[in-house]
């Protein structure tokens, strides 16, 4: 009697576990029920005919067949996923959606460049997902990234669209005076250290006068809307915010450019040609 096959489901549920060491955790990742994750483990070791896992309140750790069944699946997702990619590289349709991957400081200007681009293209239609990483372009969840950085990202395909302008804003209430040392300001915790405005505030503003520290950019502009303190921000996120004002002088040392960025596999897919020429051309502006 044949032995019926492992799906790309299972796989993908062998892989999750083996990932989070849970099975609460897997099914969170993969969107799907406790009870259901539970069933179709219990079904996938029947079928295999061999425990994968062992459980305990420590979570579930692979058993030696568990090594190799994780092992396994993490190899074929992987191709999996790169055929994906490149068939989906070669599709040369201008219809359908584009999943657009962007940090949550872009989610505003990503939306209005979504809604100039439908309107270009009546066919295609974009979906952002908010994520501050690159890792999602490595599996099919998203397409297209939008980032900044001061540097391309390693092994994907990356198009510059231009440099970000940052500037100092204060609460809108308070006077023009830029002099760091009459001023409190917001700086950010270590999570956010690489940021060439981190490194600026290290080198222009003593500690003292860091009234609070934030791991996140929209967080820095709420403080200063809140009257905290000064903030270093990308002009495209701060112009459009109520609350604050800014402050003259240029800052040539706080230099970071926003990419275009995608899976070298995709790079010619017609749809995302589109996308990338439009972007090139409506974003440039927006962002100086």
């Amino acid at each position: 009697m044949r032995q019926e096959r492992l799906s790309l489901d299972d796989l993908d549920l062998l892989r999750a576990i083996g990932a989070h060491g849970s099975l609460t955790g897997a099914a969170k990742a993969l969107a799907i029920e406790h009870s259901s994750a539970f069933r179709r483990l219990a079904a996938i070791e029947a079928r295999v005919g061999s425990a994968l896992f062992r459980r305990s309140r420590r979570g579930y750790a692979p058993t030696e067949a568990g090594e190799l069944a994780i092992v396994g699946a993490q190899r074929l997702l992987v191709d999996v996923d790169e055929l994906q990619r490149q068939l989906a590289g070669r599709d040369a349709r201008t219809e359908g959606r584009i999943r657009v991957t962007i940090p949550d400081t872009l989610a505003g200007l990503a939306a209005r460049l979504c809604r100039e681009f439908h309107a270009a293209h009546p066919a295609l239609r974009c979906d952002l997902v908010v994520a501050n990483a690159f890792f999602s372009l490595q599996q099919p969840e998203a397409e297209v990234a939008l980032r900044a950085s001061a540097t391309p990202p390693d092994g994907l395909s990356a198009r510059r669209i231009g440099a970000i302008a940052t500037a100092a804003y204060a609460p809108a209430d308070h006077g023009d005076d830029l002099a760091p040392a009459d001023a409190d300001w917001i700086g950010f915790d270590d999570t956010l250290a690489h940021l060439s405005s981190a490194r600026w505030l290290r080198t222009h503003v003593p500690p003292q006068r860091i009234a609070m520290r934030v791991n996140s950019l929209p967080a820095a502009l709420a403080a200063c809307q809140a009257g905290i303190g000064r903030a270093l921000l990308p002009c495209y996120l701060a112009e459009a915010a109520a609350g604050v004002q800014r402050l003259p002088g240029t800052f040539e040392e706080i230099r970071t450019d926003l990419w275009f960025v995608t899976h070298p596999d995709l790079r010619r897919s017609a749809k995302i040609r589109l996308l990338r020429e439009f972007a090139m051309r409506w974003l440039p502006e927006r962002i100086a």
